[in-house]
């Protein structure tokens, strides 16, 4: 009995792989990075343990040859804020700065989201959670630049450029390099 158990916590600890798959709306494969980086920031002035929560991932998409990269950074929360006056449960994430200990990118969303990608349903987390998203396109130096290392912090900026700042919370430097693995880099 013992080494049945002990066999099974193995196979409970293997490591995921990137997914890919066709949309089969869209017809544009995509390549979506296994485990995204999560970044939170304490929210103490609403409750005591509240936690807004950023999920930052990195998708290839496949048009018939033409390959793109994206960068998707989903927003969600342990507090739903619309029972606050109206607030939406999680604010969108506009412009995005990702800052390293000795450089920073910043980011412009895509204009349709979600739809520029050519995804009609959820990546980079559980499609149940009440969450925002945006999408950034990346070029091959920005992507060159993610690959080195996760983001020390990432920050929303709003319409007049101030950050709302997370820091990571789980992180698996893995992730980044087994994705580019997967899409042959």
């Amino acid at each position: 009995m013992l080494a049945i158990l002990s066999f099974a916590g193995c196979t409970t600890a293997q490591e995921r792989r990137p997914e890919e798959r066709l949309d089969p709306n869209t017809a544009v494969n995509v390549t979506i990075m296994a485990d995204p980086w999560i970044y939170s920031r304490d929210v103490p002035m609403l409750a005591a343990n509240a936690r807004d929560y950023l999920n930052v991932g990195v998708v290839e998409t496949n048009r018939s040859g033409t390959r793109a990269t994206w960068l998707g950074v989903i927003a969600w929360s342990t507090i739903d804020r619309s029972i606050f006056s109206g607030t939406p449960p999680v604010s969108r994430p506009l412009k995005v700065r990702l800052r390293w200990s000795d450089a920073s990118l910043e980011l412009e969303p895509a204009a349709n989201g979600r739809a520029s990608v050519g995804l009609t349903s959820p990546a980079l987390i559980d499609p149940e959670t009440r969450f925002t998203e945006t999408w950034y396109p990346l070029t091959a130096a920005q992507l060159a630049e993610l690959a080195k290392q996760a983001p020390a912090s990432v920050a929303l900026l709003d319409e007049s450029g101030q950050p709302t700042t997370y820091l990571p919370w789980r992180v698996n430097p893995a992730a980044m390099s087994e994705f580019l693995e997967a899409i042959g880099l």
